[in-house]
């Protein structure tokens, strides 16, 4: 039986503030686009080469950047400091 692998990505955080700035994000729109809080998202900048990004969050930057629409249903944007 074979051991499944996860896949990890590793990119540099250069990446991700070239991303924000591609769409024109602050930090915190940046952040409420992935769904993440603030501070998470500052936490994924500030990480030394390589940084680990998960497949979630490489997705969902390739998905906002296209356009693509996140699945219907009972998905809501983050709110910053909503419960």
């Amino acid at each position: 039986m074979t051991k499944k692998r996860k896949t990890r990505f590793e990119g540099d955080p250069q990446a991700l503030r070239d991303w924000q700035m591609r769409m024109s994000f602050t930090y915190d729109d940046a952040a409420a686009a992935l769904g993440i809080s603030r501070s998470s998202y500052a936490a994924l900048l500030a990480k030394k080469n390589p940084v680990f990004i998960d497949l979630r969050t490489a997705l969902a930057c390739a998905a906002i950047e296209q356009g693509i629409a996140p699945l219907a249903g009972m998905l809501a944007p983050y709110q910053r400091g909503a419960k």
